[in-house]
């Protein structure tokens, strides 16, 4: 079946948004009775996704063990959670939310407290009377997560002391982690750019492009240098947690180089249903992060143009998938936050000025890794006039109006991207 995956995706996405209405779901078993393998694969999905959706605890006090993998300025966010319950050790298959501020990233720990679970993500959140963590107890999968905290933390302070203030770009471009203070933060949120300051499936594409290029100099064989750029993209996603776009961006191009290696065709709607069916049997309450909305639908935003600007020029090619993403993600911004309108004109200038300002931070820390800091300042340094350049860009781009839109702008939106799907010929 040509779009499997695709509606396997929409099928988990309904069972998980409808598993709080417990009577609903059963009536999805009518559709059993009719014709067609496509409603009877949804139909399953949906099933699948209120099961694996259902809470498995309660609110009550409990000890957990986790690997925290994203920190926040007063909460943690824990992954491979496990809770200790009715005298046994139990696997929660949900990430959990440590409101403190004493445990870092990378770090194996171990908490006391309240835990309750909500419709939102993470589903659930800790409230704890006591946490520690350590970096020696981390060991197989997880080690690796931890080393590349790790090297994460050293590069940005390594940035941060080069470049001082402009650093921050630089860490808000690589790492989402730019450290930035309240003033800065809302001059970003309304400059409309505050997307290129979150790892996504552009960042990681980014480090993806500059590995090919890198490992090209050393090889031209198609096999070997395509694998050891998706194994770099894929250790750059790892490093955000990873967060759900940057593991989509990872796990797309792995996918769609294999296809490529073995000359299968391949339905690019079909790959991204594949890579979100995955994502959301591992956590199924990414279906409601603003990160995993925004990253599929600017993704299915992208794909519907594609086809129809492969002729195009750069320049043009370039303006019309800035726009495509902008139409994918502004249903969203219109609930979560604000739109600025400038910003599909300011989105393509942006990102021009943030890809080299990306390589330049990627290699200066390649360099560092490999002991050679004098050069890694250096290329730090050579990055300063793209990096004011972005700063003015923000700042200019600041000073338009945002809407705030709420529920209207996702409707109008919402609608216009139907039309965007209609127009092209790829029916909703």
């Amino acid at each position: 079946m040509k779009y499997f995956w695709l509606i396997a995706l929409l099928g988990l996405s309904t069972g998980v948004l409808l598993s709080p209405v417990f009577l609903i779901v059963p009536l999805f078993s009518v559709l059993f009775f009719f014709k067609g393998v496509p409603i009877k694969i949804y139909t399953m999905c949906v099933i699948i996704g209120f099961l694996i959706a259902l809470p498995k605890v309660g609110s009550k006090k409990v000890e957990l063990v986790g690997l925290v993998v994203s920190k926040k300025s007063n909460y943690v966010i824990v992954t491979n959670a496990k809770i200790y319950t009715t005298n046994h050790w139990k696997s929660l298959n949900h990430q959990v939310k440590i409101v403190t501020k004493d445990l870092n990233l990378g770090e194996q720990i171990y908490a006391y407290g309240v835990i309750s679970s909500s419709f939102s993500y993470p589903h659930y959140v800790l409230e704890p009377t006591f946490c520690a963590g350590l970096t020696q107890a981390v060991k197989g999968f997880s080690q690796i997560l931890t080393m590349l905290q790790k090297m994460k933390e050293q590069s940005k302070e390594f940035i941060q002391n080069t470049l001082g203030d402009l650093g921050k770009i630089i860490n808000g471009l690589l790492f989402s982690e730019g450290e930035f203070d309240r003033s800065e933060s809302i001059q970003l949120r309304q400059s409309g750019l505050a997307h290129l300051f979150a790892v996504s499936g552009l960042h990681v594409g980014v480090i993806y492009a500059l590995s090919d290029i890198v490992v090209s100099f050393f090889t031209y064989r198609f096999f070997l240098r395509r694998i050891i750029s998706c194994l770099i993209a894929l250790l750059f996603a790892f490093s955000t947690g990873p967060t759900a776009s940057a593991f989509r961006a990872a796990i797309m191009l792995i996918m769609w180089n294999f296809f490529k290696i073995v000359d299968y065709p391949i339905e690019s709607f079909n790959v991204l249903g594949f890579v979100g069916t995955i994502n959301l049997l591992i956590e199924p309450y990414s279906i409601l992060s603003p990160s995993f909305l925004m990253s599929y639908s600017a993704t299915g935003a992208i794909l519907v143009v594609q086809e129809k600007i492969k002729k195009s020029n750069f320049l043009i090619k370039n303006f019309v998938v800035s726009t495509a993403a902008f139409i994918g993600v502004a249903p969203f911004l219109s609930i979560f936050s604000s739109l600025n309108l400038l910003t599909i004109a300011i989105s393509y200038p942006a990102t021009l000025l943030a890809t080299p300002i990306i390589w330049i931070g990627f290699l200066s820390n390649i360099l560092k890794i490999i002991n050679l800091d004098k050069i890694a300042q250096i290329l730090l340094l050579g990055a300063t006039p793209f990096v004011y350049l972005l700063k003015k860009i923000v700042e200019f781009s600041s000073i338009f109006p945002n809407l705030s839109l709420g529920l209207t702008g996702y409707i109008l939106f919402s609608v216009l991207a139907l039309l965007l799907l209609w127009h092209l010929g790829h029916k909703p």
